[in-house]
């Protein structure tokens, strides 16, 4: 899996990076096998002289049969808008990969993302 995260408009982009990094890192963690790369941007769209809900976060996630997974969280806070993207996508990811379930012939369930990497 790998992740790229690029800070816009926003001080302190090493320690956003950072932050971020370790927030994907757990929440898609388990499902990093199936997981090709995942690209966040973080940006202040008003710039960093204004206030108000304009941090701005959005994650393209691509699974490894290339189906992508768009999120976007707006927020006053950078952190808890951070926060937010790494709990979407950890409950989007868990459902997306429940519903992609097959019964081969012995009777044991696999996902379909990783029959196709087989």
């Amino acid at each position: 899996m790998h992740v790229q995260i690029q800070v816009k408009g926003l001080s302190k982009a090493t320690q956003l990076r950072r932050f971020a990094s370790r927030k994907l890192e757990a929440a898609l963690s388990r499902f990093s096998h199936v997981i090709q790369d995942v690209n966040v941007r973080i940006n202040d769209i008003n710039g960093p002289d204004r206030g108000g809900v304009d941090k701005l976060c959005r994650v393209v996630l691509r699974f490894k049969d290339n189906s992508i997974i768009v999120i976007e969280e707006l927020g006053s806070e950078v952190l808890q808008v951070i926060d937010r993207v790494a709990d979407r996508l950890h409950q989007i990811v868990s459902r997306q990969l429940s519903h992609l379930v097959k019964v081969d012939q012995h009777g044991i369930r696999q996902s379909k993302l990783l029959a196709a990497n087989d």
